[in-house]
């Protein structure tokens, strides 16, 4: 059976039934000093971004949600972790940024440029259409259109022209109740659940 893939373990799969959600002025991220084993960092339009930290296995160290600051500034110490390379992810609502952090040897190393930086897919429902759009978008990106009994209806790679994804499909309700489009970027995966009912 399919399973369903997710951004590390970040991204679950939602239900989706209206109209797009209005995107806002996103956050920024910028790291300011790295002492020995503790980063400190500044984070711009802030409200509602979710910090994830995690290590090369995919477990997760720790995650707090910014909820009610538009700017602030965190520090982590990392004092207590081995050598190895670890993650650091910042989640809105519209994008995706993952910075890569090494330790070794007591002293810490940040990518201060994001490794992985994605706007999140928007979605468009008028009935049985759904228009997926997709903007900044640098190089592959992988489409996939399934239902809950793992049919699928659609799946192609390599859809950006000029940075932009803008795809509609005609959901016909006779084949499925509910469909999952999933969208997969440099191993970072997005899937949407659609009810047709």
């Amino acid at each position: 059976m399919k399973k369903f893939i997710k951004l590390s373990f970040l991204i679950g799969v939602l239900l989706i039934s209206g109209s797009a959600v209005a995107r806002d002025i996103d956050f920024s991220l910028s790291f300011n000093t790295v002492n020995n084993k503790s980063i400190n960092f500044n984070i711009s339009n802030s409200k509602n971004v979710s910090l994830y930290f995690y290590d090369d296995s995919k477990d997760e160290l720790f995650s707090e949600v910014i909820s009610k600051s538009n700017s602030l500034e965190k520090s982590y110490n990392l004092d207590k972790l081995a050598d190895g390379n670890y993650y650091l992810v910042a989640e809105s609502d519209n994008r995706i940024e993952k910075y890569k952090i090494t330790v070794k040897e007591n002293q810490v190393n940040v990518d201060k440029s994001p490794i992985s930086a994605i706007t999140k897919p928007e979605y468009t429902i008028n009935k049985n259409f759904v228009k997926l759009q997709m903007k900044d978008v640098v190089g592959d990106v992988k489409v996939s259109i399934y239902d809950t009994a793992n049919n699928t209806y659609y799946s192609k790679n390599n859809l950006a022209k000029d940075g932009v994804i803008n795809l509609t499909f005609d959901l016909n309700p006779n084949n499925a109740e509910t469909y999952i489009i999933n969208v997969e970027k440099d191993g970072d995966s997005f899937s949407r659940m659609i009810s047709m009912k």
